[in-house]
């Protein structure tokens, strides 16, 4: 027995040995989202959720969509495969009701109202920041459900760089390249991905190349100037005609070119005042065709959409004990389709967000935006929170109230045959209360929050004489749940999370459940670490959710319930020899409750999915 006791000390000292190098896990990240200034997670009355770049290489994320599908109180589908649109769903609120941003920049076609992640590459990318419940007040229009803001990363040190080369299922293969740093007082960042996929049906190809890069200057005089960038191009095969039932489609397909830019500077003038300033511009170009067969036309459209923003940003603190945001905001979005129609919409907002600190215990935050909307009129929203930190239990009592709105898109307003210039905003008041708990020196965290949503004057289409359907302010629904969360660092090599999120919601009108909300979903994981071995396991699961109250005799009322399950890790093959830092074998399985699973209704995803492959490091 002596030797079996040598051998279990020796493993048990790799594996203390190795917990020791590992890096503490930063349980309190400072958030610019939820209050347009840098703020302790701590301090906030809001739900937040930080995505770090460590976590999305950590789990060899591919997609901006599947590292958001753990976040509680989020839910993401996917019609179909890699690829296909995506859209993202927040506590009841729907993918048009939901602000996704780059560096504040908002991503959302004007058009459409909706944000398509799928164009969204995971390139150059420090942390995601997800905020749960009304952000209007500082967001403004869409910001009911909450806001994704997506941050790029400051390069910093000597220079450095990555390689990534991963192949798969279905003729998968994916590249990626990454190089960082800063000399003096310039850093820079710059990324470059590609991906290509015969997919898992018939006419199911997608590619999809993407650029992206940040540029920063500080000035000796507490300045900073930043330029920050990415080009997106998308094309897609579309296998599925028309759903519930399912019909497919040979020969559609679908090109999408996404452009964005921001220049920001920002400025300390004095101890009490900073100032920022941005502008930025959001391009996007769509192409679809569909000739026959099915149907007996071919179809055929080109949609361009810009947005461009200015903003203008000044921080006020007095003390330690208040800060004072004040905003101004102008946005100018037009929509294109080459064959119909062309037009423009002009917003103007300003905003005030106070943040009074009692006693490093007591944080109330207030807020209140008006917007004027040279369409449809103007909007005023207010917002209201507070924290309480008992920090001897290391217990934080949180709560918030707040007002949104939707402004309708272009083609709710304008699109020939099918707009009403008459719409007005559809408007929300939500109110959440929450506790969030720390143990064992941070160790174990836990929480709740239940939630409440009232949406009025929702926009729906009506029918009208002749067969037509235009949309109206004829709808209001409610939705209300609770979001729990826990997360245990037992040892330092090993991390496990778990998470819960039940969601209720109704139509007033028809008493049915609003589309595709699941009522309850779940989420969970681990990550384990030893040596030059990580492995992570990860588990969603939601229950069905309805899809529509007029199905036909062929179709369905509801989609089913699934899950998904995802394996995979890296493992260090080489290690520094040179400027080569080390080479890690990475890995990623994703398998689903079986072929005919959907996360979107007639939609059907890959029951099975791999990727394999080497990420270099430099520096």
């Amino acid at each position: 027995m002596r030797w079996f006791s040598a051998c279990l000390a020796a493993v048990l000292s790799l594996f203390i040995g190795e917990a020791a190098a590992q890096p503490p896990r930063n349980l309190d990240p400072v958030v610019v989202t939820a209050t347009k200034t840098e703020t302790p997670r701590e301090r906030l009355g809001a739900a937040v959720t930080v995505l770090t770049d460590e976590e999305i290489q950590e789990k060899n994320y591919t997609t901006v969509e599947d590292a958001l599908r753990h976040v509680p109180g989020v839910e993401i589908q996917r019609s179909g495969g890699l690829g296909k649109t995506a859209q993202i769903r927040i506590r009841g609120a729907g993918p048009q009701q939901v602000q996704v941003m780059v560096d504040g920049m908002r991503v959302k076609s004007p058009t459409m109202g909706l944000a398509e992640l799928t164009d969204i590459s995971l390139d150059a990318i420090e942390r995601i920041e997800i905020v749960r419940g009304p952000q209007s007040t500082l967001h403004g229009a869409d910001a009911i459900g909450g806001v994704v803001n997506i941050i790029t990363k400051k390069g910093q040190g000597p220079p450095s760089g990555t390689v990534r080369l991963e192949g798969g299922s279905f003729e998968t293969y994916r590249e990626q390249t990454t190089l960082s740093g800063s000399w003096k007082a310039f850093a820079y960042t710059l990324s470059a991905s590609h991906y290509d996929t015969r997919g898992y049906l018939k006419n199911d190809d997608a590619t999809q190349s993407a650029i992206a890069g940040r540029f920063d200057y500080d000035f000796p005089w507490k300045g900073t100037l930043t330029l920050s960038g990415r080009y997106t191009k998308t094309d897609t095969d579309l296998p599925v005609f028309s759903t519930n039932p399912t019909v497919f489609d040979p020969n559609a397909q679908q090109q999408s070119e996404t452009w964005l830019y921001n220049v920001k500077y920002d400025q300390i003038v004095t101890e009490w005042w900073q100032t920022r300033l941005r502008y930025g511009q959001w391009l996007n170009n769509s192409g679809f065709q569909n000739p026959p067969p099915p149907g007996a036309f071919r179809t055929i459209s080109q949609i361009d959409t810009e947005r461009r923003e200015a903003e203008w940003l000044n921080d006020f603190h007095i003390g330690k004990w208040d800060t004072l945001t004040v905003g101004w905001e102008h946005r100018d979005e037009h929509g294109k389709n080459r064959f119909t129609f062309r037009k423009e919409i002009n917003v103007v907002s300003g905003f005030a967000q106070n943040e009074l600190r009692l006693f490093d215990r007591v944080i109330l935050g207030g807020g209140l935006r008006y917007e004027d909307n040279d369409v449809f009129g103007d909007a005023l929203t207010g917002r209201a929170s507070i924290a309480v930190l008992i920090k001897e239990t290391g217990l934080k009592l949180r709560a918030a109230w707040g007002e949104g709105f939707r402004a309708p898109t272009i083609n709710d307003l304008f699109f020939p045959g099918f707009g009403n210039p008459n719409l007005q905003p559809e408007t929300s008041e939500s109110y959440e209360f929450g506790a969030d708990q720390r143990l064992w020196q941070d160790r174990v965290r836990f929480g709740v929050t239940f939630f409440h949503n009232q949406f009025n004057n929702l926009i729906q289409f009506v029918a009208q004489p002749g067969g037509l359907f235009l949309p109206q302010n004829v709808g209001r629904a409610i939705s209300e749940g609770v979001e729990f969360y826990s997360e245990v660092y037992p040892v330092d090599w090993l991390s496990l999370y778990a998470n819960y999120t039940y969601t209720d919601t109704e139509d007033i009108a028809t008493h049915k459940p609003l589309r595709r909300f699941p009522r309850h979903r779940w989420a969970t994981g681990a990550t384990f670490t030893w040596n030059r071995l990580t492995l992570f396991a990860e588990a969603t699961a939601v229950t069905r959710q309805f899809e529509t109250p007029t199905a036909p005799v062929t179709g369905k009322n509801f989609n089913d319930g699934y899950f998904r399950i995802d394996l995979g890790g890296s493992y260090k093959i080489w290690d520094r020899a040179w400027i080569m830092e080390r080479i890690d074998l990475i890995a990623r399985f994703t398998t689903s409750s079986d072929a005919r699973s959907a996360e979107v209704l007639g939609c059907p995803a890959p029951p099975f999915n791999a990727l394999i492959g080497v990420r270099m490091a430099f520096n």
